[in-house]
């Protein structure tokens, strides 16, 4: 380790608690430290563990004594009748005398595990992958030899399905636990129960920016907590007098940034935005401005302007982190991705809309919705903190401290407002029958619940008692939405698994479309045409799949990518997603799910039209995707030509997506199923993904979907039942009178705010 990189490390606010963070981690199971972003918590605090010899020495020798009583327990004799093999203990046993130090960092984002795992192994002096590496979805950077993983939660989740325990890890650390992801909130249960089990040879860490202390207390039964102060600067902060209009709030975002630009000091500026096409509008619009105020005769600084969200390319995101030349300032348009997750350098400056966009989901009409909603008062927080951490700042909120004041104090976790059923699907996997009563951190709505269990039943993944099925088992192997991974496996059995590998790949990684917004007129015309050339009338996932074939066939050519306005990144990385798929595909048990097959009516159709001579795979691809999604069955209104009725439920009335094939090309056909129900409202749903089938295809499964006994899936008994109901109605009508409550408030804070603008105009009138 080079001396730079050794005073840097001094220099982190972290390792003053060095010292007591390793004495409470060596005394407790469970611990949380907070600090805030940038302290050094996600890079150092692994470090310290695996370079402590008496921590090391310690947890290996409490991992050894508790893996040699589960040797004796695993040579017992087996127990005749029920007790099934794969119920014996899982015993690692490279792991019995090993004395090397095994660390997981969970990550609610892809793009953090990857930073975190570059940084610390440039850190440590090593290669990536070696002793450092990362582990995300369809992509792995490590080996049998790496000490220190760094994984999306979701990975880490998959993990327990085959070793519940977690032997073979030493310390799991739990990193922006605040942000409260599906996954995050499942590892809190599941790792709780292992640590309890592994009888303190599993050490467990929960680490954040800012949290609900007590609530994880209580969780975590008490544990001790440890603050870790930062050598922060003051941030002052100013507020808007009014709340600006949603029309109005990328004009005013982009004003502030350029009036901090030329009237303040040193220091980079963040504007914090509500999604991605947001930021690439402002930055759009803030070249415009910055050339309209130069060609004014004012001077303008020179500036970098950038965007940073999700779905950027690793490349689009790294050029946000190099530092700008010197009297060079940067302007970074950026999404909530920037609030904890990622630290960026010498940002002096905070622009605020007030704003995220989140997925919303209703379990009543299966929709999910992209709504625009305020910030927590925590997400305030830590947007205002990125001024500080390098100098003394200035965050400019565009909205009113009344606004502020009206906030929720935490952002609501996303077990409570997403679809539930891969999570249900692996709790089932996992042999955890009771799903209702599975101790979550905060409890889902029941209705969320047995709608998702409502959906793997269709699906055949669960039988009618609640039990999973072996098709249930083989799904739980793909780490896909379970109707994805039912389409793939009927794709097996009707012998188009390579092309439905190729579209599930497709839709598993960002847009193999140039991102083009509707304000580059010229380039989204062309988008269009191109777009409209390459369409095929089945539907949008032959399409998807004809355009990726045909840059297949021209040999992975970068020219034909370039001028079929085609990301050439999102292809590689589909192809290489598709392959990994394959494999999966190719390890699905055909014994284990003909059995759901033989009487199947759209297999049938498969092997009569196989039989008749007329195979047509197209045809074989759309009966496989009816399979995981027969429920997501539309029908065209006459009076309307790019609107349609939902089958189930009855009567719902859902719009077609501006960017499906059948917009572009301008024909709707009388049935349609989709993948994806989307919206930017709860009230009327967009279909997105969408292919022309057959009514007559899924017309016997029509009847499934109205006998369901969603209490008997839930093993919910029927005692039960209704003091779950009436609590469940107790609980919304709460929910209700507090939803009105705060709306009231609202429209009273904007009138009041209105009489006084009126008020003011008057008097200057008057003047």
């Amino acid at each position: 380790m080079s001396q730079e990189i050794q005073q840097f490390r001094a220099t982190l606010p972290i390792n003053e608690f060095k010292q007591e963070i390793l004495k409470q981690i060596q005394e407790n199971t469970f611990i949380i430290i907070t600090g805030d972003t940038g302290s050094g918590k996600s890079t150092q605090l692994p470090q310290y563990l695996l370079d402590d010899e008496e921590f090391r020495l310690n947890i290996c020798q409490k991992r050894k004594k508790f893996l040699e009583e589960r040797v004796e327990e695993k040579e017992q004799p087996k127990v005749q009748g029920f007790l099934s093999k794969k119920l014996k203990p899982f015993v690692p046993e490279d792991r019995i005398n090993s004395t090397d130090l095994k660390i997981v960092v969970t990550q609610p984002r892809r793009m953090a595990a990857i930073s975190m795992a570059k940084r610390v192994a440039f850190e440590r002096n090593q290669n990536l992958g070696i002793e450092v590496g990362y582990s995300i979805r369809f992509d792995n950077s490590t080996t049998n030899t790496t000490q220190l993983r760094y994984v999306t939660d979701g990975i880490l989740v998959r993990e327990c399905l085959q070793d519940k325990d977690l032997t073979g890890y030493d310390v799991v650390i739990l990193d922006e636990a605040h942000e409260r992801s599906l996954y995050t909130d499942v590892l809190f249960a599941l790792v709780k129960t292992a640590a309890k089990r592994r009888k303190g040879s599993l050490k467990v860490i929960i680490t954040s920016a800012t949290l609900n202390i007590n609530i994880f207390k209580n969780y975590f039964e008490g544990c001790p907590y440890v603050k870790v102060h930062g050598k922060s600067f003051p941030v002052e902060v100013k507020y808007a007098e009014h709340n600006i209009t949603q029309q109005k709030r990328n004009h005013d975002a982009v004003n502030a940034a350029i009036r901090m630009h030329l009237h303040e000091g040193p220091g980079d500026i963040l504007v914090f935005l509500p999604g991605s096409e947001d930021c690439e509008v402002c930055r759009k619009f803030c070249y415009e401005r910055l050339a309209e105020v130069l060609n004014s005769g004012v001077e303008v600084p020179s500036v970098l302007l950038y965007t940073l969200y999700g779905s950027q390319t690793s490349e689009d995101q790294s050029q946000v982190f190099q530092r700008a030349d010197e009297h060079t300032r940067k302007i970074i348009f950026c999404t909530n991705i920037a609030e904890t997750s990622l630290t960026i350098d010498n940002i002096g400056f905070v622009v605020d809309t007030g704003y995220v966009k989140q997925k919303v989901y209703n379990p009543r009409t299966g929709m999910d919705s992209l709504i625009i909603q305020p910030i927590s008062k925590t997400q305030a927080i830590q947007r205002t903190g990125r001024a500080g951490r390098t100098q003394a700042g200035k965050c400019y909120r565009l909205f009113s401290k009344q606004f502020y004041e009206s906030l929720s104090e935490h952002t609501t976790a996303e077990i409570m407002r997403v679809n539930l059923a891969s999570v249900m699907l692996l709790l089932k996997s996992m042999g955890i029958d009771d799903v209702v009563r599975f101790e979550f951190m905060e409890q889902p709505t029941q209705e969320a619940i047995l709608q998702s269990l409502r959906q793997l039943y269709l699906i055949q993944a669960i039988d009618e008692d609640g039990q999973i099925t072996p098709m249930g088992y083989e799904m739980s192997r793909y780490p896909l939405e379970p109707s994805y991974a039912k389409a793939l496996i009927t794709s097996k059995m009707m012998e188009c698994s390579n092309e439905m590998s190729a579209i599930v790949a497709i839709l598993s990684t960002e847009s193999i479309w140039q991102r083009i917004t509707r304000v580059d007129v010229d380039g989204y015309q062309k988008l269009q045409e191109i777009q409209s050339q390459h369409a095929d009338p089945a539907g949008d996932h032959l399409s998807l799949l004809k355009i990726f074939s045909e840059w297949k066939q021209a040999t992975f050519n970068e020219q034909f990518a370039k001028d079929t306005l085609l990301n050439l990144r999102s292809l590689k990385q589909a192809d290489n997603i598709r392959q990994q798929l394959q494999q999966l595909v190719e390890g699905t048990s055909k014994k284990k799910c003909s059995q759901f097959y033989d009487q199947d009516y759209l297999y049938k159709l498969f092997r009569k039209q196989k039989d008749s001579k007329k195979w047509n795979i197209n045809e074989s691809i759309k009966l496989a995707l009816c399979s995981g999604f027969y429920f997501n069955t539309a029908r065209k209104m006459h009076n309307g030509e790019d609107t349609y009725l939902m089958v189930y439920p009855e009567g719902t009335v859902v719009d077609t997506d501006p960017q499906s094939v059948y917009t572009v090309i301008q024909q709707y056909p009388e049935t349609v199923i989709f993948t994806e129900l989307g919206g930017t409202s709860q009230v009327r749903g967009v279909m997105k993904l969408i292919s022309e089938i057959n009514i007559e295809w899924v017309k016997p499964y029509f009847s499934n979907m109205v006998k369901v006994d969603l209490f008997k899936l839930a093993r919910i008994e029927f005692q039960q039942r209704g003091r779950d109901a009436v609590q469940e109605r107790r609980q919304k009508k709460i929910q209700e009178q507090e939803k009105q409550k705060d709306l009231e408030q609202k429209q009273k804070l904007e009138k009041h705010q209105l009489y006084k603008a009126r008020f003011e105009q008057r008097k200057k009138v008057k003047m």
